[in-house]
């Protein structure tokens, strides 16, 4: 049996002595963390239950700047707001404690980190904890992968004695609930976001748009491809969106469906260091090249149409052989007889030829 079975098996053991109101309190919290969707309001609206169960006197909660290094949105309960404004200025940078407790991935007393007799003779502690009455600490610092995303700091007054394995096996409890709160809310806040800038940049386009992340995901649709979805029955739209989505995984069989001509490109976001995939519906009848023409005049054979009609497309040598399963090498022989046959040199040339006489470039 491995050391963190035992651990957990101790704190579950620490916890038998709960009576059924703190057990319904509990429940109340892991319930509250499971439906509140806003950063602050989820801190502020545990903190009085987390007081009675930890029989504390002080809480206050931070959210870690992973880009200035630094804590900010501070919240608490029983202390003073100039106290903590004085700490997000001048204190957390004056801190002895905080940078060690953060590297903890569990609950853990302050004493585990600094002797209270070493603590109380510090600047930190005099001007700034105790000038509330915090004295002793107990803290947890949730984290997403990597990432310190909030924390809990929950202290008691002097005249109380310091948490025990009682209140660390609680808070070792209820961090995980925390933690997938704090996740899901900068999940949904982050996807808030990048929708608003999305459609603040596309609302106005005629063109219907659904953008997919790097992970094929789609974050945005702007409104006239939300219309698409009203003007069509509900089978027509599956039927639609399978286009739609087969672009996006850069399946290019399909460019057409019904009235729509689809294409697709890659766009940059400034807060993704991913390309993003940008599928667009064009109402317009796709402009036709005649197969029959082709084979008439430039004496191609059927395997020459079909890779020539997707140069016209976009489509890289690579996704051709893919599209028509066949080799890259294979791809390369039947471009190399195309432009032969109609005396051009690159793919420029290619497309010129082949849409000559269907497209007017006069002016």
């Amino acid at each position: 049996m491995d050391v963190q079975t035992n651990s957990f098996k101790d704190e579950l053991k620490s916890l038998s002595n709960l009576n059924t109101g703190e057990i319904n309190l509990l429940l109340k919290v892991f319930e509250k963390l499971s439906t509140i969707k806003d950063q602050d309001a989820i801190r502020k609206e545990i903190f009085e239950d987390l007081l009675f169960l930890f029989n504390a006197d002080f809480i206050a909660s931070y959210i870690w700047n992973q880009d200035e290094k630094v804590f900010r949105k501070g919240v608490s309960i029983n202390m003073a707001q100039d106290n903590l404004s004085q700490y997000e200025c001048y204190y957390q940078f004056r801190d002895p404690i905080t940078s060690t407790l953060q590297k903890k991935k569990k609950a853990t007393l302050v004493c585990e980190v600094m002797p209270q007799k070493k603590l109380i003779n510090t600047e930190f502690f005099n001007d700034f904890l105790y000038k509330d009455g915090l004295y002793h600490g107990l803290n947890v610092y949730a984290y997403d992968g990597t990432l310190n995303i909030g924390d809990l700091r929950i202290w008691r007054a002097k005249q109380k004695a310091n948490f025990g394995k009682r209140e660390i096996a609680l808070l070792n409890i209820i961090l995980p609930y925390f933690r997938n709160a704090l996740r899901n809310i900068k999940t949904i806040t982050r996807a808030k976001g990048e929708s608003r800038f999305w459609n603040k940049l596309l609302e106005n386009t005629k063109t219907a748009l659904f953008l997919f992340d790097d992970k094929d995901n789609l974050v945005f649709r702007n409104k006239q491809a939300m219309l698409i979805e009203k003007t069509l029955t509900e089978a027509e739209y599956i039927s639609f969106y399978s286009y739609v989505r087969s672009l996006a995984y850069k399946n290019f069989y399909h460019t057409e469906w019904g009235i729509y001509c689809l294409s697709v490109c890659s766009i940059s976001s400034p807060k993704k260091e991913q390309p993003m995939t940008a599928v667009m519906a064009n109402q317009v009848a796709p402009i036709k090249i005649d197969k029959e023409l082709l084979s008439i005049r430039h004496h191609l054979t059927p395997r020459e149409i079909e890779i020539s009609l997707l140069v016209c497309k976009g489509l890289i040598d690579n996704e051709i052989a893919e599209v028509l399963g066949i080799s890259f090498y294979t791809v390369r022989t039947h471009l190399k007889n195309i432009f032969m046959k109609l005396d051009v040199t690159n793919r420029s040339e290619l497309i010129s030829v082949l849409f000559e006489g269907i497209v007017d470039i006069s002016f």
